[in-house]
């Protein structure tokens, strides 16, 4: 039996080939995959599956799917996608001193009758030309770089779940695909707010200040990239700042909301003044939680949203005129997400740019049965879309395997051409 994976080692976003032959014709195989991330070595992600091997005695995870096992569809990185933990509180401890500084690495175990084949795989986060710093002083934040002057410069905003800890495997890699990358926190960080709420946007002035000083970054245009939270910044910052020529958004929404901080708050302020927001009372998400809790039902937030859409008189007031940008916008969004109703968001934003004769490129990708799982591909398992809040009560991201998995490597790649173009 010969187990073959290539590339043995690569950045962790790069897809692999797993391929086994000189098996006996139509035998069984059983190929499982185990990992621990460098940070989280308590946890222990594992994953299986098992298949028939073809009349010339060879098996191919590209072309074949599982007889049976942690994942049921033709995908070659479906063990690593797959990939679940007996840790009850995986979720949480993976997601604290998240780090780039030392690689993953994976077990591939081929096993067919008393046979059995091992391969270790190193996934690195950035390549050796990247370096990096932090910057404390007028904002919070990291840069990814390398020598190259001619690299474009990416500012990322993360999620209401974001830090520069979680936001760094994304600068990290991204920077080794050929950008500069500045992440930047805004919220949970020393001297910043405590929670993403009546956050300045000077704040991000100085941020953009920063960017034309710096001998890296001098001169070059400003792309952004956004997840959630975060998307809905950028598509702001993008309405009010015209030298942002390019952003990208995963999961966004086409208006300002409510602060994450129990308040009747905007997220955002300018001048000292709440901007404009879409209120969204405590007691629907409470009801909305007990509701599942009674139906042994993931909760979301997604129906709290709606429904202060849907009660919003103040609905254009609180609308990002993302028709006054003059950046190339792509977005993403799961038809299925749990988290908000991006996707409603999106498909509007799309709406009013047609509208409006917008001169820019403007597109949105849409994933049929996909939830909210945008970030790095194969670093963090998509099976990892649900958080255990107490018994009988789990906050779910919505969408299933298949479709987070397809979203998350094809929106990760769809977004680094975009900037690349």
């Amino acid at each position: 039996m010969k187990l073959q994976i290539q590339p043995i080692v690569a950045l962790c976003d790069e897809k692999i080939d797993i391929s086994i032959s000189e098996l006996p014709p139509f035998s069984k195989v059983k190929i499982s995959a185990s990992m621990r991330l460098p940070w989280a070595q308590s946890v222990l992600y594992e994953s299986f599956a098992w298949f028939t091997a073809d009349s010339m005695g060879t098996v191919d995870l590209s072309k074949q799917k599982p007889n049976t096992g942690t994942y049921d569809f033709v995908d070659s990185m479906g063990l690593i996608v797959s990939m679940k933990s007996k840790n009850a509180n995986a979720l949480k401890k993976i997601g604290q001193n998240v780090s780039v500084d030392k690689s993953i690495f994976i077990n591939i175990v081929a096993e067919c009758e008393q046979d059995s084949v091992s391969v270790k795989l190193e996934r690195l986060f950035m390549t050796r030309e990247v370096k990096s710093y932090r910057i404390s002083d007028e904002f919070v934040g990291e840069l990814f770089y390398t020598e190259n002057t001619d690299n474009k410069t990416i500012v990322f905003l993360g999620g209401s779940g974001s830090n520069l800890a979680v936001d760094s495997p994304i600068g990290a890699v991204l920077a080794s695909h050929g950008f500069n990358v500045l992440t930047v926190a805004y919220f949970g960080e020393k001297g910043l707010p405590a929670r993403l709420s009546e956050i300045p946007l000077e704040y991000f002035e100085r941020v953009f200040t920063w960017l034309s000083k710096n001998p890296i970054t001098n001169g070059k245009e400003i792309y952004l990239l956004g997840i959630s939270k975060g998307g809905e910044l950028s598509l702001l910052l993008a309405s009010r700042y015209p030298f942002i020529t390019k952003v990208a958004g995963f999961a966004p929404h086409a208006y300002c909301f409510q602060g994450l901080a129990f308040k009747n708050v905007s997220s955002w302020t300018y001048g000292g003044k709440s901007l404009p927001f879409i209120q969204l009372k405590n007691h629907w998400a409470f009801a909305n939680m007990v509701g599942c809790f009674i139906r042994n039902e993931p909760f979301g937030f997604t129906y709290t949203y709606k429904k202060g859409l849907n009660a919003a008189r103040n609905k254009e007031a609180a609308r990002i005129k993302i028709e006054n940008a003059k950046a190339d916008l792509l977005l993403f969004a799961g038809k299925q997400n749990n988290m908000w109703n991006s996707y409603d968001g999106c498909v509007q934003i799309v709406d009013t740019l047609r509208k409006c004769n917008y001169q820019h490129i403007y597109d949105l990708i849409a994933y049929e049965d996909a939830g909210e799982p945008f970030y790095v591909p194969y670093v963090i398992p998509v099976s990892e879309t649900t958080l255990k809040i107490a018994p009988r009560l789990m906050l779910s991201m919505g969408g299933t395997l298949k479709a987070n998995a397809h979203a998350q490597s094809d929106s990760w790649e769809k977004a680094i051409a975009f900037f690349k173009k």
